[in-house]
This record gives C-alpha cells, structure tokens and sequence, in this order.
C-alpha cells in the first residue's frame, strides 16, 4: 500500500508536490516550534501546580487534546463562499458532517479517560496518601 501512495505521489503535477512537500516541512517547523515547547511549558506548570498522580493523566490528555484540535481545524473552520463544498450552501466548513459535534465528543472522551484514571490512581493510593511511587526528589 506504501509503494501505491508513492506512485500517486509521483504521477501528481509538480505544482501539487510542491505544495505537499511545503506541507509537510511547515508541519515539522509547526512541530518543533510551537507543539513541542508549549508541551514542555504545560508539563513544567502542571508539575508545580496538580498533585502527583494527576500529572500524567492531565497531561497525556491535554496534549490529546491540542493534536486533535489541530486535526480538527481544517474541517471545523468556516469557510466562505466561494471555498464551500459544491451543493453545500447550509454548511460553512469543508465538508458536509457535523464536525464540530464530532471534536466535541472525541474531547469529552479524552477528558473523561483522563478523570478516570485519576479516580483509579486516587482509589489506589494508601491510606497514607503513599501511591506507591518514589517521593518527589525536587
């Protein structure tokens, strides 16, 4: 199936492999430049501010969260006129689904997994608060 989507690639004009090689390269330079530091900043705030056993919980979600939403984008944002979907005049964004209920409930499932495991994490924990994990060496 590989070997297909390389053969489409090189059967497309020039003009379309330039603009996915741009793509692709503006993802990676989107990547190490926004992605990754405000992943860095949110897990170095969240570790001074929620107890232990919600880090990673909150955190894993949080990142969850902005990938699909960055995902999400793309067809959840209006669009104008002349950009709509052909025959597509009620509907504002690329295509004709409700996307947008969509992303909602892809969030609140992330988000109640993530409460989930606290609870889990939570139920676990000794009664003297001891979660069986090292002490905080910081």
């Amino acid at each position: 199936m590989g070997w297909y989507g390389v053969s489409l690639l090189w059967s497309m004009p020039t003009a379309d492999k330039t603009s996915i090689a741009v793509w692709l390269i503006a993802g990676l330079l989107a990547h190490d430049a926004v992605f990754a530091p405000l992943c860095l900043a949110a897990g170095h705030s969240a570790r001074r501010v929620l107890p232990r056993r919600w880090w990673a919980p909150i955190l894993a979600a949080a990142s969850a969260t902005l990938l699909i939403v960055l995902l999400a984008l793309p067809v959840v944002y209006p669009r104008s006129e002349s950009t709509r979907a052909p025959g597509n005049a009620q509907n504002g964004t690329l295509l004709d689904r409700p996307y947008g209920w969509g992303l909602t409930i892809a969030l609140l499932v992330v988000w109640a997994l993530a409460i989930v495991l606290i609870a889990r994490r939570h139920r676990a924990t000794d009664d003297d608060g001891h979660d069986g994990t090292d002490p905080d060496p910081a």
